[in-house]
């Protein structure tokens, strides 16, 4: 019995690639580069830096824009890794306790 087309085609299908983890360290670096500096300014910065086929939305998965940040999981099932300064709204970045 000859194997169908499309069984074939499941048996020889490539793996998909999944970009989203090396997206996210893109993003990371970047934000990394703006630390310390106003939202503002960080924010421009770092949508200006944002490569194309990152959507700029995904900023929210990393950076708590909160007026009062904290440990939480946001929307993407995560917990941001920065976030902005009560007073100053500079951007900076949480550190894990031991």
């Amino acid at each position: 019995m000859p194997l169908h087309w499309a069984v074939i085609v499941s048996i020889f299908r490539l793996p998909q690639v999944d970009t989203s983890n090396e997206n996210d360290i893109i993003l990371i670096r970047i934000i990394r580069s703006q630390i310390g500096k106003p939202w503002t300014e960080a924010k421009e910065n770092i949508l200006n830096r944002l490569p194309e086929h990152i959507d700029p939305g995904i900023i929210d998965k990393f950076i708590d824009q909160r007026d009062n940040p904290g440990i939480y999981i946001n929307a993407y099932g995560v917990e941001p890794r920065f976030y902005l300064h009560r007073i100053s709204k500079r951007l900076l970045e949480f550190y894990p306790s031991k």
